[in-house]
């Protein structure tokens, strides 16, 4: 008896077991401070942490079940990797001075509301984060990057860098795991080399590093995408294990919470995984049908369940998906359908990283080891037909098909790593050039190309010259304190109940840089509202009419959006009638060769006013009525017009 009290204690006492009571504990310790002190100001960075802490371990936990070891070569190379990436984001971010706005502020906005919910109790804070689960950009990932934050200046920069702490650390875990999930499969036997390229390609890849650098926290939903990778790749649904199956679930249901686009890749992923599978199983008959059987029937009463939980659980965002016609209201971003998408990628990926995926594919033909190549082919292929139905990417959606492309490129580091010997200064010197140029891609919201920065700025061709300018000015403003300067104006001149409208609605100047410029102070904040400017997206702009302010900026900018988006059109407009209706208030040189105007509205508006400005907007009215005529008119009611 007393042997088998020390054997239950000395299970009890293993790192997985003092790590997972600790995590315990520290739910018991949260629920005291919850009750204690309920608007306590470090409960939300509590949570926070204690989130971090358990996706970290689920993250070393996702490996054990997969039967992924970190030896200690890997563990110095991640812990090597980390610290250079914490002086990299201290340098990159420190050398730029960056404005965030538009979907660059969207998260960093959302971190100050759930402050604000969970400074009035753990029931509101936790009802502002389970309540956005049916919106597109849900508050989930706030309860991840709270904490360090808090313990910053909480600007948009130090957002960023605070990534590199609760983001970071489990993406690369899960990252590591993947790689040798992968070179255990090829059953590669240069490990050294294979993992030492393998890991550093994948880390660098520019369009990963873009959405950190941008404090755009998507890459986030990676940490899951490659936890579905680890656990699926060389399972074959032979026998039931409920703790992998739990882990799965719960990775689907979070990659899906962190950006609804990454359900493009877990469509894509799991059609290619069940194809291959059934594809491996049929061949598998020819010499045990019983044990393809047996998979088969396991894999489709795994789905079958796993899909009624996945509705049940994110019942309201399904019900809207379903009910919600993405293709129609993002048509607008749909600028090319698949061959400018396949154009796009071709720019991204690069030819250094084509070069890469050649070797892996030449290699499987020699080998005749296809699954792997062909996964990742089948999963890009079935993700970027879907994704193109809606529209085409941005530099921060093209993470949904990093987990398709690392698999690409991880079949070529195991050509590059078997055949190290052969011409080693060669190879090694193509790696090293390539990490060096994927480190000095230039981060901007406006990149299309995977170049650095020397490259963008001395590129010869004279039809991208003004491109070029525009996302100089853009990637690093030169007019910071011009920004600053309108903001406090439109903030002394604003009473309360005032508000400001501003027509521009531009990558290079739109309302959110004036609102965000002096953050984490924002004296805007509900007094310039976001502009008009995507059809399908944006309504007709009352506010327009209600501002006591109107800001212009001339010349009127198109660094991002077309002649004809909503937003030029309106300018044009106002130009035309402003001087029966405004009168000039102030004017600021932004130093960049571009005018900030603000104009004060004399004259109340009236219905003729308005039916002239809706009649500009003819056509996206007989589109979509309920946004244009149908909003104007409610307006028109309710002020007795």
């Amino acid at each position: 008896m007393e042997q088998t009290r020390s054997t239950l204690l000395k299970r009890s006492l293993t790192p997985w077991g003092k790590a997972g009571a600790a995590l315990g504990i520290g739910v018991l310790v949260l629920a005291a401070v919850g009750l204690l002190f309920p608007t306590g100001a470090a409960f939300f960075p509590l949570v926070s942490l204690w989130c971090s802490c358990a996706l970290f371990y689920g993250a070393l936990w996702v490996l054990r079940v997969s039967g992924v070891t970190l030896d200690f070569f890997h563990r110095a190379v991640l812990v090597g990797c980390w610290a250079a990436a914490v002086l990299y984001f201290y340098w990159a971010l420190g050398r730029r001075d960056f404005v965030y706005a538009w979907d660059y502020a969207n998260y960093l906005v959302k971190q100050y509301s759930a402050e604000a919910a969970f400074a009035a109790g753990p029931a509101a804070g936790f009802a502002y984060i389970f309540g956005s689960f049916a919106e597109d950009y849900t508050n989930f990932i706030t309860l991840f990057t709270e904490f360090p934050f808090c313990l910053t200046t909480r600007t948009g920069d130090s957002y960023a860098f605070s990534q590199v702490f609760c983001v970071l650390p489990s993406l690369m875990v899960l990252l590591a795991g993947v790689v040798i999930k992968v070179g255990q499969m090829l059953r590669v036997k240069n490990r050294f080399y294979y993992f030492l390229i393998g890991f550093s390609w994948l880390l660098t890849f520019p369009f990963l590093r873009m959405s950190a650098m941008l404090a755009q926290p998507d890459w986030f939903g990676l940490i899951f995408a490659f936890a579905i990778l680890v656990l699926t790749l060389d399972y074959r649904f032979e026998q039931l294990e409920p703790g992998r199956f739990a882990l799965l679930f719960l990775a689907t249901a979070a990659v899906i919470l962190t950006r609804r686009w990454y359900l493009y890749f877990v469509v894509g992923y799991y059609f290619s995984y069940a194809l291959l599978l059934l594809v491996s199983s049929a061949k598998l008959a020819r010499i045990d049908k019983a044990l393809a059987v047996r998979r088969v029937r396991n894999l489709i009463a795994f789905g079958l369940c796993a899909l009624i939980a996945m509705v049940a659980l994110l019942w309201p965002m399904v019900r809207k998906i379903l009910a919600f016609d993405y293709s129609d209201r993002y048509s607008y971003y749909n600028v090319g359908g698949m061959a400018t998408e396949l154009y796009y990628h071709t720019l991204r990926i690069g030819l250094l990283n084509f070069i890469l995926i050649g070797l892996g594919v030449a290699d499987a033909f020699r080998r005749k080891r296809f699954a792997l190549p062909a996964l990742g082919a089948c999963e890009l292929a079935v993700s970027l037909v879907l994704f193109t139905r809606v529209q085409n990417t941005g530099s921060h959606q093209m993470l949904l098909f990093l987990p398709a492309y690392f698999l690409l490129f991880l079949a070529g580091a195991a050509a590059l790593a078997e055949g190290i010997e052969r011409r080693k200064a060669l190879k090694l010197g193509y790696w090293a050039f390539t990490l060096v140029f994927a480190v000095s891609v230039r981060c901007s919201p406006l990149t299309v190309v995977a170049l650095p920065d020397f490259l963008i700025d001395h590129f010869p061709l004279k039809s991208t010259a003004e491109f070029v300018r525009l996302d100089g000015l853009t990637c690093d403003r030169r007019d910071l304190s011009q920004l600053q300067a309108v903001t406090e104006w439109l903030s002394v001149h604003l009473g309360d109940g005032e508000t400001a409208y501003m027509i521009t609605d531009d990558m290079l100047y739109n309302p959110g840089h004036l609102r965000n410029c002096l953050l984490p102070e924002q004296p805007l904040d509900g007094k310039l509202p976001d502009s008009f400017s995507v059809p399908g997206t944006h309504n007709f702009p009352m506010s327009f009419f209600e501002a006591k302010y109107v800001v212009t900026v001339d010349p009127y900018p198109l660094s991002y959006a077309s002649d004809t988006e909503l937003g030029h059109k309106l300018n044009a407009k106002f130009a035309e009638l402003r001087d029966g209706t405004h009168t000039l208030a102030a004017t600021f040189d932004m130093g960049n060769g571009y005018t900030f105007t603000i104009w004060e509205r004399v004259a109340a508006p009236t219905r003729a006013e308005v039916e002239t400005y809706l009649h500009v907007f003819d056509a996206e009215n007989a589109q979509y009525p309920e946004m244009f005529s149908q909003v104007a008119e409610s307006w028109l009611a309710a002020h007795g017009l």
